[in-house]
């Protein structure tokens, strides 16, 4: 009897929450929020730390995507599958971090992905960043430990720290990071 009370109060609490809370989702008992746009202090992390570092190093990069929402990620895993074109993610809706406004694909404005890709790798992990991987070169991502499926239950990774003081300086008054910004933080070459 208990069990169906507690059913039946979940079930209750998923319909009013639908309709309050339209961005919610029960799992295993519980209102998760559903993500809807990238992380900020991902974002900022992106914006102020990687770019920035692998411009110094004679990168042009662009963020080519970030958030996707379930069905954008259902759709792109669709294609080559039951959908015509080639297959461009292995990761089906909410298995990518994508999903949950953690990862990002980049290329290069002049190169496109014709790039050395273990030195952006270097600065992406400087940055506190974790790369795709061989497979998934132009994908970079912070689980900060957690799984995808932590993820999915609503874990988020601890905040992420700029490496370098110096880094909210110039994103704060709106200046470029340089070389010389670097070397005083002691960031390695790469």
């Amino acid at each position: 009897m208990k069990i169906a009370i507690s059913i039946l109060i979940v079930v209750m609490l998923a319909f009013v929450g639908s309709l309050f809370f339209p961005k919610l989702v029960i799992i295993s008992g519980s209102l998760i929020p559903i993500p809807t746009d990238m992380n900020q202090n991902f974002l900022d992390q992106v914006n102020e730390c990687f770019l920035p570092t692998a411009a110094i190093y004679g990168y042009d990069p662009y963020i080519t995507s970030g958030f996707r929402s379930m069905a954008d990620q259902a759709k792109l895993y669709s294609e080559g599958r039951t959908a015509s074109g080639t297959i461009i993610t292995e990761a089906p809706p909410g298995h990518s971090l994508h999903n949950y406004g953690y990862a990002v694909d980049v290329a290069d404005r002049k190169n496109g992905y014709t790039i050395d890709w273990t030195k952006l790798i270097k600065i992406a992990a400087y940055c506190h960043l974790e790369s795709g991987g061989p497979g998934d070169l132009p994908h970079f991502e912070y689980r900060g430990g957690l799984s995808t499926n932590d993820f999915a239950s609503g874990k988020r990774p601890p905040p992420l720290l700029l490496p370098c003081p110096v880094m909210i300086e110039r994103a704060r008054s709106g200046q470029s990071l340089t070389l010389a910004d670097l070397k005083k933080c002691g960031t390695p070459e790469f």
